[in-house]
């Protein structure tokens, strides 16, 4: 299509020419600006992802801080003198719920403080509840205790205090390593979504607070619910560590590109999510911005070489083709005003008008000279013509005495022979050079004439030719054409006996290194002796012996296949090569 389009019809004026030059000049440097303007996006997107990363980061400080600081105050406690008492069976209740309540009133993320059996039996508790319950059934107890470290639970709901929490639990040690006692904290989930989203995040970035399990504890404002999550399938993949950074739409059909930050070896999630639209939309606004810029410049280029190349060129190339154009008139063009013009084309315009006088001059002696030269050769024309007429009538008058039918047949077997020399002159005479011919059309015409002259009619025995258009000199198309007059001649009068119908190919291919083949096939009765054909048996007829010398004449070689139907075929060289003598064709005769 590419080939179509600035093939010669569209590359025709020269004004489309310039063009498409400018057009080549110029796109490397656009195509290289526009590379690098796509490549400046795609570099600002991945920062603008990293930037989503970082962000995540910085949103997990209010819950990385509660964590170390609620590490730290375990911690403490795990040294106290009351609680390890009260731990070791020796100490006042009283003073433990004091000392844990003491420890939490400066921190309003916690609603309770508790020491734990190993049982999951409460000793005491900050808010002096004493009621008995087990944690036996929590799993982050059951965590604590079986890992021997500090665990963060996840969604909990405690009935004691009536509202969901998170466990922060860190297992109390004898000297032998053996846990004695579990620390526990529960952290408000209240008081993390009334904590409000971390200074310096961007205000339509949505952050989300996921637990081990997915469960959402926190839910952004800027989700609008729950719809700025996305699907289950990917808080899935984010609590599984398959999914750190992802693009989708959240349940609101936003596209977000969302960023996760594990806290606390994967107790918890940050999901920090930003739309789409906010993150990228400004980049892809500067990158048209970039690309337009560059393709007006490119079209003001072009404009510019338009007008440029018409005032300076192709008005004085339009001029010189008009001169031209009447030159081709056979007249003298009267000149125009070049004054404003290029050097160049002023001497092109002084030449071409100097070269139209000369041409003048010279058309008038080839005109006579022309004439001359066809006057001669129609005069040939007309004598070879008249020659061969007459030949012909002579057969004519001589066929006619009463002689048999086999007379008659020979007389009419010369007369197609000089038909076809005939034929082979008016083709050469008629060739522009006078020594070719064209063998596609000259082939057409033989098998035709061959035809007409056998008395077969054409709807009984069907005719077809495949010749390619190659030329072929004189002495090789004489031999040539009566070879295959004799053969046809042949198929004619006994391939189809008794009005049988059939079919005659003829049929030439030429194969690069100057060889060709010439294949006659007949869907006739055939012949059971071959060599008859191609002339063995020298004892033969004069077809035959004609057959063979017009083959060695040829240089060729020749085979005969069959039946059913009889196959000749002739592998001779287009161009003659030099060979030992052969006999002419009326020595073989």
């Amino acid at each position: 299509m590419i080939r179509q389009f600035l093939g010669p019809q569209f590359l025709g004026p020269l004004r489309r020419r310039l063009l498409l030059v400018f057009s080549i000049v110029l796109a490397v440097p656009t195509g290289f600006g526009i590379l690098a303007a796509v490549d400046h996006y795609q570099g600002q997107v991945e920062q603008a992802r990293r930037s989503t990363e970082r962000y995540a980061t910085l949103a997990s400080n209010n819950e990385t801080n509660l964590l170390w600081q609620s590490q730290r105050i375990v911690d403490d406690l795990a040294h106290d003198p009351v609680i390890r008492g009260v731990i070791g069976g020796g100490a006042d209740i009283a003073q433990c719920e004091a000392t844990l309540k003491k420890a939490i009133d400066p921190y309003p993320a916690y609603a309770v403080a508790s020491v734990l059996t190993p049982a999951g039996d409460a000793l005491c508790r900050s808010t002096g509840n004493r009621a008995k319950s087990t944690a036996t059934n929590q799993a982050w107890f059951n965590e604590v205790i079986s890992g021997g470290r500090s665990v963060l639970s996840g969604y909990t709901f405690a009935p004691i205090l009536n509202e969901p929490i998170l466990a922060f639990g860190m297992p109390v040690s004898d000297a032998q390593g053996k846990v004695i006692a579990v620390l526990g904290l529960g952290i408000r989930l209240r008081w993390l979504a009334a904590s409000g989203q971390e200074p310096g995040l961007p205000p339509e970035a949505s952050v989300d607070l996921l637990d081990k399990t997915g469960l959402p504890l926190v839910i952004s404002d800027a989700n609008s619910g729950s719809g700025g999550l996305p699907a289950e399938e990917y808080l899935t993949r984010v609590v599984s560590g398959g999914a750190l950074t992802f693009e989708t739409a959240g349940r609101d059909g936003v596209q977000r590109y969302y960023a996760v930050h594990p806290i606390a070896g994967g107790s918890l999630y940050i999901l920090l999510g930003q739309p789409t639209r906010t993150l990228i939309a400004p980049l892809q606004r500067d990158l048209a911005i970039q690309i337009a810029t560059l393709s007006l410049v490119v079209l003001g280029g072009l404009a510019a070489a338009l007008i440029g190349s018409q005032l300076l060129v192709t008005r004085w190339i339009a001029r010189l083709t008009e001169e031209a154009r009447i030159i081709t008139l056979g007249e003298v063009p009267i000149p125009f005003n070049f004054s404003g013009a290029p050097t160049e084309i002023r001497e092109l315009n002084d030449t071409l008008m100097t070269m139209a006088a000369r041409i003048k001059a010279r058309e008038a002696e080839l005109n006579e000279s022309v004439a001359q030269k066809q006057m001669m050769l129609r005069e040939i024309h007309h004598r070879v013509k008249n020659n061969l007429q007459t030949v012909t009538s002579l057969l004519n008058l001589y066929a006619r005495i009463p002689r048999g039918e086999a007379i008659k047949q020979a007389f009419a077997d010369v007369q197609t022979r000089i038909n076809t020399l005939a034929l082979v002159h008016r083709h050469l005479y008629e060739s522009q050079d006078l020594r070719e011919i064209d063998l596609a059309a000259f082939m057409s015409n033989l098998v035709r004439l061959i035809q007409d002259g056998s008395g077969v009619p054409t709807r009984r025995v069907k005719l077809k030719v495949d010749i390619p258009s190659i030329t072929l000199s004189g002495d090789r198309a004489v031999p040539l054409a009566l070879l295959t007059t004799e053969i046809l001649t042949n198929a004619f009068k006994h391939a189809f006996p008794d009005h049988r119908a059939g079919n005659i190919l003829v049929q030439m291919r030429a194969e690069p290194d100057g060889r060709a083949m010439l294949t006659i096939a007949d869907d006739g009765i055939g012949t059971a002796e071959p060599e008859t054909v191609i002339g063995a048996n020298t004892l033969g007829s004069m077809g035959q012996n004609l057959i063979s010398a017009f083959t060695r004449q040829l240089g060729g070689k020749l085979d005969v296949s069959g039946p059913p139907g009889t196959t000749i075929m002739l592998e001779f060289d287009l161009e003659p090569k030099p060979a030992e003598p052969v006999p002419s064709a009326e020595n073989a005769a």
